[in-house]
C-alpha cells in the first residue's frame, strides 16, 4: 500500500523528535569592519557593518549585507604642500577637457598642491567621498620633450573612490577647466623631483659629485622656492640671500657662486662660513650679486654652490651677469691653485631654488 508523502513527512518529524534532534535555524551575526585604505592621494578609513548568516551547523558564515557607518579621510592627513606625479600612456584619459589630438599621447603630471587649504567639506555617498576643497596649487606637464607650467591652479574639489582614486575639479585659467582623473597608482614625490620637472635649467649633475659634500642653508629659500625679495624683477629687491654653511679643516677661503644654468648672478669670496642677508651689492669680482630675473612665464632653478679651497686659486673664469658660464670649467679653475697645483677645492656644498617669474 502507497503512504502519502505527508505521512510519510509525519513519520519522519516523529523519528527526528524520538531521536531528539531539530531542524537547524540560519543564524545571523552583524561585526564592524574597519578597512584603512593607503592607496591613492588621500588615504581612507571605511567603517561598515557586516551581517553575516550561517544557513547549517558548523557551516561558513556568508556575508549577507553590510553598511557603511562610516567614510572618512584618515585622522591627521593634509596634503597641503604635498608633491605627486602620475604617467599615463594616454593624457587624454588623465585630463578630461583636452580634445581629441591628445588620445594616445603618453605624459607625465606633477602635482603641487599649495599651502592654501581651509576647512574641508566632506559628504559620502554610496560611490565616492565628495570633498569641496579651497586651494591653489603648481601643475607641470611632460610630454614628448615639451613641458607645460601652470602656477594658481584653482582646486575646488576631490571625489575619492574606494579603490583610492580621485577625480580632481580644477581650473588652469585660460578656459580650461574640468576634471583630472587621478588613479590610485599616483606616486607621492620629494620636492627635488618637482623642482626638476618645473625648471628650465636645474643642473642635473656636476663633474665633482665624488667630492666630500658639506651642507649648505639659507632662512631665503623655503621648500626649494628662493624668496621672490632676492630677485631682481618688479616683485624683487635684487638683495642678496642669507647663507650658512658647513666650515671645512684646511679650508683657507670659500668661493661662493650662484648660477642659472650658465648666467652667473652671484661670486663672492671669503674666509666666513655665512653671509648675512643683503651682505653682496654689485661690486668687484668677488663681491658681486645680482637676483634672478627670468623671462616672464619660466621657472628657473638659481643654484648655489660653496667651494672649500685649499689655497689661494688661479685663474678661474666668471663672466658675472652673463652667459657663457660653464660650471665645470669654473670647478676646473678653482681646483687649481696660483701655484698651478691641483686638487685645490677640499668639498663643496649645493642648495637649489626655483624662482618663477609670472
Amino acid at each position: 500500500m502507497k503512504r502519502s508523502l505527508r505521512s510519510v513527512s509525519i513519520m519522519l518529524a516523529g523519528i527526528l523528535l524520538l531521536s531528539g534532534c531539530t531542524a537547524f535555524e540560519p543564524q545571523h551575526k552583524t561585526e564592524t569592519e574597519v578597512t584603512n585604505i593607503t592607496d591613492g592621494m588621500f588615504p581612507q578609513v571605511i567603517e561598515k557593518n557586516v551581517t553575516y548568516v550561517q544557513n547549517e551547523k558548523d557551516g561558513a558564515w556568508i556575508e549577507e549585507s553590510s553598511e557603511m557607518t562610516k567614510w572618512d579621510i584618515a585622522p591627521g592627513f593634509d596634503i597641503s604642500d604635498s608633491v605627486w606625479a602620475v604617467t599615463t600612456s594616454d593624457v587624454s584619459t588623465l585630463v578630461t577637457f583636452l580634445d581629441d589630438s591628445y588620445k594616445g599621447v603618453s605624459a607625465t603630471l606633477y602635482i603641487h598642491f599649495g599651502q592654501d587649504s581651509t576647512d574641508i567639506q566632506k559628504t559620502a555617498n554610496s560611490d565616492s567621498l565628495d570633498l569641496t576643497l579651497n586651494m591653489t596649487g603648481d601643475f607641470v606637464f611632460t610630454s614628448n620633450g615639451s613641458k607645460f607650467n601652470f602656477y594658481d591652479v584653482a582646486i575646488s574639489k576631490a571625489s575619492v573612490k574606494p579603490d583610492g582614486a580621485v577625480t580632481l575639479g580644477v581650473d588652469l585659467g585660460n578656459g580650461m577647466a574640468g576634471d583630472i582623473e587621478v588613479p590610485a597608482s599616483v606616486k607621492k614625490c620629494e620636492w627635488t623631483d618637482f623642482l626638476i620637472a618645473q625648471s628650465d635649467t636645474y643642473i642635473k649633475t656636476v663633474p665633482f659629485e665624488d667630492l666630500p659634500e658639506i651642507n649648505v642653508s639659507s632662512s631665503t629659500l623655503a621648500n626649494g622656492i628662493w624668496d621672490p625679495k632676492i630677485s631682481n624683477t618688479e616683485v624683487g629687491e635684487n638683495i642678496s640671500p642669507e647663507l650658512t654653511w658647513d666650515a671645512v679643516d684646511g679650508a683657507t677661503q670659500y668661493v661662493v657662486i650662484m648660477i642659472d644654468d650658465a648666467w652667473l648672478h652671484m661670486d663672492v669670496f671669503t674666509t666666513e662660513t655665512s653671509l648675512v642677508e643683503g651682505a653682496v651689492g654689485r661690486d668687484a669680482r668677488g663681491e658681486q650679486y645680482v637676483g634672478p630675473y627670468p623671462p616672464k612665464g619660466t621657472t628657473h632653478t638659481y643654484t648655489v654652490f660653496v667651494f672649500a679651497l685649499k689655497d689661494e686659486m688661479g685663474k678661474v673664469p666668471l663672466a658675472f651677469d652673463g652667459g657663457g658660464n660653464s660650471i665645470s670649467k669654473i670647478f676646473d679653475g678653482l681646483d687649481v691653485d696660483v701655484n698651478g697645483n691641483s686638487g685645490n677645492v677640499l668639498a663643496y656644498g649645493r642648495l637649489d631654488g626655483n624662482f618663477t617669474r609670472k
